[in-house]
């Protein structure tokens, strides 16, 4: 069942939605002033091409009405934050892999962000061809190539090259909606915060495996207001359900907090055979050390979904794959208890996540539960693999990286 997704800002005029002939559910994110409110949910029955401006807004008034008063009164009554108010200069890094139709995509939202001082750098990691490089080559960001192959390596790099004291990141398959360094700014103003990440919505739901991943897995960050972790309150439990906290789609970072934490884990996330987790592991690392962390939707990207069932099988596998050596990553850094996490494998991860749902699926299918068990039972496998990888790649030479980067002239981009 296809899904139309919207963006609907209440503070305009509404218009009428069109275009619904192949589809059977609608579903608005209602922004006021920006700020993401919450999911409204329309079903086009009886079936029409088009629902009225009038109909969209009862709906509207009707699921989130108390939300959306009490947003306006926020505003009328003065308590919401100047937007204007303390906008550091953010680094955003973003990596990429032989993807450049992708990249193409999230380079057009990236380069019309609304904010006023950043810089942009794409980490072209282990390329087999020179597409990206020839992208980027007319656009006003800086090129880097990273030869060792590997998310985190190429995370790392763009640490290092970042001017800035916060630098966010973002993927290839994300469309980043243009406040989005505004709300990232918004979560650093306590000085308390070293890491910072937000609402992560679905681009499009066209097909049955981006709507089963969606609704029947739970997507990825979806949570609508905004929260503070102290890392140093935290049981092992919630400091080992750090994908809680973070997503390496959309997350910032001050500076600083690698120097205290250290980088990422390169035996982590794609490009290396665990297949994934280097983000969740650097959140987990910084809240283990007793750090906080912010979430702040209105810091919100718009992520592409997997669009064939083959392709989100793989990346729940990938999932467990890379949540194992996750847990195996912790036990090696000491950061929780060995016995915490036998415990939390067991009971949690393995029984609570994996197994309750292979045996009471619901809807979602079964194949795509085992997928993600059959990708857990790898990665002890994969992680001894991944830490080979790593140790050899870290005996390579340090290569200068090769940069490009596009010249802003009165006019246009040289």
């Amino acid at each position: 069942m296809a899904v139309k997704l919207l963006d609907l800002e209440f503070s305009e005029p509404i218009n009428p939605i069109r275009g619904l002939e192949v589809y059977e559910k609608i579903r608005i994110l209602v922004r006021y002033r920006g700020v993401p409110i919450k999911w409204v949910e329309m079903f086009n029955n009886p079936w029409l091409a088009i629902i009225p401006a009038e109909k969209v807004r009862v709906a509207i008034v009707e699921q989130i009405g108390k939300e959306l008063t009490k947003a306006i009164l926020t505003e009328k009554l003065g308590l919401q934050p100047d937007p204007n108010n303390l906008l550091p200069p953010i680094s955003v890094v973003i990596c990429t892999r032989d993807r450049t139709d992708l990249l193409k995509g999230a380079l057009q939202a990236i380069l019309a962000l609304d904010y006023p001082d950043r810089e942009i750098i794409v980490i072209d990691n282990a390329p087999s061809n020179n597409s990206t490089a020839e992208l980027v080559a007319g656009l006003p960001v800086r090129y880097v190539k990273e030869e060792r192959p590997g998310l985190d390596w190429a995370r790392n790099r763009g640490i290092a090259e970042a001017s800035h004291e916060i630098i966010a990141f973002t993927d290839d398959d994300v469309r980043p909606d243009r406040g989005w360094l505004r709300g990232m700014a918004a979560g650093f103003v306590d000085p308390e915060i070293m890491a910072v990440s937000g609402l992560v919505a679905p681009a499009e739901l066209e097909t049955e495996a981006q709507c089963q991943f969606e609704f029947g897995y739970g997507g990825m960050l979806q949570h609508l207001h905004c929260f503070k972790v102290d890392g140093s309150k935290l049981s092992a439990q919630r400091l080992l359900w750090a994908s809680n906290y973070g997503v390496g789609a959309n997350m910032a970072f001050r500076r600083r907090v690698f120097a205290e934490v250290g980088n990422f884990d390169p035996a982590l996330d794609v490009g290396t055979p665990t297949r994934g987790a280097g983000d969740i592991e650097m959140f987990h690392r910084i809240l283990a050390k007793g750090y906080s962390t912010f979430y702040e939707p209105t810091a919100f990207v718009w992520h592409v979904h997997r669009r064939s069932g083959e392709a989100l099988s793989r990346q729940l596998r990938d999932n467990g794959r890379g949540f194992g050596a996750f847990l195996l990553t912790c036990d090696r850094n000491r950061t929780v208890s060995r016995g915490a996490i036998v415990q939390f494998a067991v009971f949690h991860w393995l029984n609570w996540w994996l197994l309750r749902r292979l045996i009471r699926p619901n809807w979602f299918p079964r194949k795509l539960v085992f997928s993600e068990l059959l990708g857990a039972l790898q990665s002890p496998f994969a992680y001894r693999e991944a830490q080979l990888q790593a140790q050899r790649l870290a005996l390579l030479p340090d290569v200068e990286p090769q940069q490009v980067e596009a010249q802003v002239v009165a006019g246009g981009v040289r």
